[in-house]
């Protein structure tokens, strides 16, 4: 067997034994949790991105004024990212969330923005 770690052979131990010892087996779990680490941070940015930007597009929304899909990317607004989404039980629109503001396309590239169902 070869060390997951260092890539050496394992000479001693069980026959399944993965890594030659402690430090390495150390090493190889701590950079797994790192990678994970830093892709969820990744996706948690642009989560909280795509509600600073829902957030800030709101009072023109409550003004009467749909939000076109163009403003939403060019302020960076990423349509692949978000929370969950709620269907709503009178007329079955379907709003997309990004953690309490979340949208739906109500004509083609044209977005209502909501805060959450109180």
């Amino acid at each position: 067997m070869i060390c997951l770690e260092c890539h050496q052979p394992i000479t001693r131990g069980r026959s399944d034994k993965k890594f030659c010892n402690s430090t390495c087996k150390d090493n190889y779990y701590n950079r797994l949790k790192l990678e994970a680490k830093k892709e969820i941070g990744r996706i948690d940015a642009v989560l909280k991105r795509n509600r600073k930007i829902l957030k800030e597009l709101f009072p023109i929304q409550r003004e009467g004024r749909f939000i076109a899909r163009e403003t939403l990317l060019k302020a960076g607004f990423e349509f692949d990212f978000h929370t969950h989404h709620i269907v709503t039980k009178t007329r079955f629109n379907e709003f997309i969330f990004c953690y309490d503001y979340g949208y739906r396309e109500v004509e083609k590239d044209r977005y209502k923005i909501i805060k959450g169902f109180e």
